[in-house]
C-alpha cells in the first residue's frame, strides 16, 4: 500500500518513464512488433493468440494492428537504438553496471520498496525488469552521448549543491499505521482500548473512519518526517516515537488520529561523489541540444532509410 505522497511521485515517474520509453520503443505490447520489423519473426503460419465467440485472433492480426497504430514509434525507437549505440562505440562511450544501478535507484524514488517499483512498471507499462533495465542502458547512453562535448566546472557543482542542498539531504521515513475518528472523545477511547491491550490492527478495521488504511489494518504505509500531505504537529509527535509506540488523540483536519510508529528508517547520507557526477550530468544536459534532436542528427549522420510509406520524418 502506498501513501499519498508515494501515489503524487509515482504518477510523476510513470509520466516521465512513459516518454522515455516510447522514444525508446520498448514498451511491452510494441516489443513483438519490433521483431517483425527486424525481420526476426519465425516463418510459417500465424498462430492464434486468442479467441471471442469462437471466432480466432492470430498473431499475425495482432501484430499488424500494433503497426498501425504504434508502428512508427517502434520504427523510430529501433532506429534510434542502433545509431545511438553506433556513436557511443565511436566516441568509446560505455555505461557501467554502477551507472545503471545508479539511475534505477533514482527512479524508484517515491516508490515504497523495489519490488513495488517493479510491480507498477509491469501493471501500469507491462515492462519486465529486464526490460526496465535496458531502456535505463539506453537512456543513461544517448545523455552520455548528447553531453559529450559539455564541460561543467568543479565551481558550478559547488554553486548548485549550495542552492539545492535540500534536495540531496536524507529524510527520515517511518512506517505509520493510523486509527481515525470523527471526535477527540471517540480517539482518547480508542487510545484506552489499547492500552488494555487490544489488537491495533483489529480496532482499526472496527472503527477507522480511513476507508483506505482501515482494510490494511491501519497501515499507511512509509511517510517521510516532511510529508506535505500529513499535518506537521502528526509527523513531529511520530518522530518522536520509538517502533511500537502509539500516540493520540492528534488532530488531522476536521478528524482525530491514533498512530503507532511501526518502524523508522534514517536513510545513510549519499555518497558526496555519486551526487556531484549526478549534478554534473544534470547541467550538462540543460546546456546540451534536446535528445530528441541528438536522435535526429544521429539518424542523419548515420544515413537512416526508412522504405515504407508511413508519414515518418525527421
Amino acid at each position: 500500500m502506498m501513501t499519498r505522497q508515494e501515489r503524487v511521485l509515482r504518477n510523476a515517474v510513470v509520466i516521465l518513464a512513459v516518454g522515455t520509453l516510447v522514444l525508446g520503443g520498448l514498451l511491452f505490447w510494441s516489443l513483438r512488433a519490433m521483431y517483425i520489423l527486424k525481420g526476426e519473426a519465425a516463418e510459417g503460419e500465424s498462430a492464434d493468440i486468442a479467441s471471442a465467440g469462437g471466432q480466432p485472433v492470430t498473431d499475425r492480426e495482432w501484430i499488424d494492428e500494433l503497426k498501425k497504430k504504434h508502428g512508427d514509434e517502434v520504427l523510430l525507437g529501433i532506429l534510434n537504438h542502433i545509431v545511438v549505440d553506433k556513436e557511443a562505440k565511436a566516441l568509446g562511450i560505455t555505461v557501467t553496471d554502477t551507472d545503471i544501478e545508479q539511475e534505477l535507484q533514482r527512479s524508484m524514488a517515491g516508490y515504497g520498496s523495489e519490488e513495488q517499483y517493479y510491480t507498477q512498471m509491469r501493471s501500469e507499462l507491462g515492462l519486465s525488469r529486464q526490460e526496465v533495465r535496458e531502456e535505463a542502458v539506453y537512456r543513461l547512453t544517448l545523455q552520455a552521448v548528447a553531453t559529450k562535448d559539455v564541460i561543467i566546472s568543479e565551481s558550478a557543482i559547488d554553486d548548485y549543491l549550495a542552492e539545492n542542498s535540500a534536495r540531496f539531504t536524507p529524510k527520515k521515513q517511518m512506517q505509520l499505521s493510523m486509527i481515525k475518528v470523527e471526535t477527540y472523545d471517540e480517539a482518547d477511547h480508542v487510545m484506552d482500548r489499547l492500552e488494555q491491550g487490544e489488537d491495533f490492527a483489529a480496532v482499526a478495521k472496527e472503527v477507522s473512519i480511513d476507508t483506505e488504511s482501515r482494510e490494511h489494518g491501519g497501515s499507511i504505509g512509509m511517510v517521510e518526517e516532511d510529508d506535505p500531505f500529513w499535518p506537521g504537529d502528526l509527523l513531529q509527535t511520530a518522530a518522536g516515537l520509538e517502533a511500537g509506540d502509539i500516540a493520540g488523540p492528534l488532530q488531522t483536519g476536521e478528524a482525530y488520529a491514533v498512530i503507532r510508529l511501526e518502524k523508522m528508517i534514517d536513510p545513510p547520507k549519499p555518497d558526496e561523489a555519486e551526487i556531484r557526477e549526478q549534478v554534473r550530468r544534470e547541467l550538462a544536459l540543460e546546456q546540451a541540444a534536446p535528445l530528441q534532436q541528438v536522435e535526429s542528427d544521429l539518424r542523419t549522420k548515420y544515413d537512416t532509410a526508412i522504405y515504407i510509406d508511413n508519414g515518418l520524418q525527421d
